[in-house]
């Protein structure tokens, strides 16, 4: 083909499919149709040419004449409903009985309930589709509706207890007085006890239940209770007497303590000995009894033995001196030594004189009578005309200085010189240089002072010049 007239330039092949698409770009070769599906699968090999999704259901049908081209089973159950959009694929009647539930897998397929009580009896063949015994006590009523499924009598006393549960199934009120008898025989259907008294009258309408002879002595109180059952006055006054054996009627305390005279009018109560001084205190209190004075001044002895009398304090040192007229209260030696002051707290017993100078030494042996200082330096001599008070050696050179102060002891004339040397042992008496240059001869007298070599050879003039 001259290129004038090529449709399909620089290609040999050109158009060989007659597709009007030359060989040289045609994806299809020698397929006219191409892809006429748009599966990317060229019509030559493409086993649903005009199914582009290729038989998605698997079933060997093309959509193109797949009648349920998503339906591998192709409406199985042939109701023309495919099964990509039947609910039940399986199922002509798509759930007859509309209880969700397909009918190739329910078991009741008619039963929308689904063989509610399980009795394996599905509906319409189940009379009592809601009673799983099946109207167990025969009365033609289902158990599901029958308010005694076991009692074919359906509760025939009407006390809403069925039979088969009701102890007393012919007595409504089953039992009322819990005597374990039912009412239909028990003769006292309300009498637990059942006429206990035995006087042919039920306790719940005796009234006195438990007493046969039913108040006898007209009191209003049942003999059970009593406590004067033939007594219609019973016991007035509330002391366990009754009246018609009751010594003191109309006192409850009676004669409580037996002396013959009733609580009542008895001014001793509880004491059988009551008054036996006369003293208006019953002998059960009487601290005093056959004492009519009793203990007058309350000191607990009684004026009959009291050697104190009208002295409550009585003689409580034990002195024989009543404690009224005791000048020494508390102190049984009283002032033996006459003195004023009494011996429990007198320094100086058996002594009248005391301690006059107050120096804490009573005065029948104080050896410094009138001497409060007595002799404090035990020299024998009182302080009070001691010339060397706290100096027990006093002075004994007589040189009228006390030992205690005196610098040359034993010597009456002392440092006559005043050179610190005692006169009785000074070698330059009157001297108080003494001899200063030790040259044995006092200074006062001594030619050559300062001079221990003094005029050796008598010439008139001291060595040391």
């Amino acid at each position: 083909v001259c290129d004038g007239m090529d449709s399909c330039l620089n290609d040999g092949l050109n158009d060989a499919d007659d597709d009007g698409i030359c060989d040289g770009v045609d994806s299809c070769l020698n397929d006219a149709e191409n892809d006429s599906d748009g599966d990317l699968l060229c019509t030559i090999v493409d086993s649903c040419p005009q199914d582009a999704l290729n038989d998605a259901d698997s079933d060997a049908l093309c959509a193109d004449v797949d009648e349920c081209a998503h339906d591998t089973e192709n409406d199985w159950d042939s109701d023309d409903t495919c099964a990509d959009n039947d609910p039940c694929p399986h199922d002509a009647a798509n759930d007859f009985d509309s209880d969700g539930i397909c009918g190739d897998v329910d078991s009741c397929a008619e039963d929308p309930s689904n063989d509610a009580d399980s009795d394996e009896i599905c509906f319409p063949d189940d009379i009592c589709e809601y009673d799983a015994e099946h109207d167990a006590d025969s009365d033609e009523i289902c158990g599901d509706v029958d308010s005694c499924p076991y009692d074919a009598g359906n509760d025939i006393d009407s006390d809403a207890v069925c039979q088969n549960v009701d102890s007393c199934h012919l007595d409504a009120w089953n039992d009322a007085d819990s005597d374990t008898i039912c009412g239909n025989l028990d003769v006292c259907s309300l009498d637990a006890e059942n006429d206990v008294d035995g006087d042919g009258i039920c306790g719940d309408v005796d009234s006195c239940e438990y007493d046969s002879l039913n108040d006898v002595d007209s009191d209003t109180i049942c003999g059970d209770e009593d406590s004067c059952a033939t007594d219609a006055l019973n016991d007035a006054d509330g002391d366990g007497i009754c009246d018609s054996a009751d010594s003191c009627l109309g006192d409850g305390l009676n004669d409580a303590d037996g002396d013959g005279i009733c609580d009542g009018a008895d001014s001793c109560l509880g004491d059988a000995l009551n008054d036996g001084d006369g003293d208006g205190v019953c002998d059960g209190v009487d601290s005093c009894m056959g004492d009519a004075l009793n203990d007058a001044d309350a000191d607990g002895i009684c004026d009959g033995v009291d050697s104190c009398l009208s002295d409550s304090l009585n003689d409580s040192d034990g002195d024989g001196i009543c404690d009224g007229v005791d000048s020494c209260l508390g102190d049984a030696l009283n002032d033996a030594d006459g003195d004023g002051i009494c011996d429990g707290v007198d320094s100086c017993l058996s002594d009248s004189l005391n301690d006059a100078d107050d120096d804490g030494v009573c005065d029948g042996i104080d050896s410094c009578l009138g001497d409060s200082l007595n002799d404090a330096d035990g020299d024998g001599v009182c302080d009070g005309v001691d010339s060397c008070i706290n100096d027990a050696s006093n002075d004994v050179d007589n040189d009228g200085i006390c030992d205690g102060m005196d610098s040359c002891l034993g010597d009456p004339l002392n440092d006559d010189d005043d050179d610190g040397v005692c006169d009785g042992v000074d070698s330059c008496m009157g001297d108080a240089l003494n001899d200063a240059d030790g040259d044995g001869v006092c200074d006062g007298v001594d030619s050559c002072l300062s001079d221990s070599l003094n005029d050796a050879d008598d010439d008139g003039i001291c060595d040391g010049v």
